[in-house]
């Protein structure tokens, strides 16, 4: 399964997907990912106080969904289950 999302961080690592405590949005496709981050930036350079920041768009490859899987997601959270991930994009 194939997902994706978007990061703050400036390096991709295993500490990518411990829980903070912030939560992460997915999206079902890229073009639906870049707009919600085109409107984020749009937000914060109307509001003129906060800086942007380059944001990471990353396609986040899952292991397969059975139930085990789902247990795992449920109990301790999306990283033991991605397979892989990678930065496809960066919104300066």
């Amino acid at each position: 399964m194939i997902l994706y999302t978007y990061s703050h961080e400036p390096e991709m690592g295993e500490d990518r997907w411990k829980d903070t405590g912030i939560r992460d949005e997915f999206f079902a496709g890229l073009d639906e990912v870049r707009q919600a981050v085109l409107n984020l930036r749009a937000e914060i350079l109307a509001a003129g106080d906060i800086l942007w920041q380059p944001i990471h768009i990353e396609l986040v490859e899952l292991l397969a969904p059975t139930t085990e899987n789902l247990l795992i997601l449920l109990n301790d959270g999306i990283g033991p289950i991605i397979h892989r991930y990678e930065i496809v994009e960066t919104v300066d």
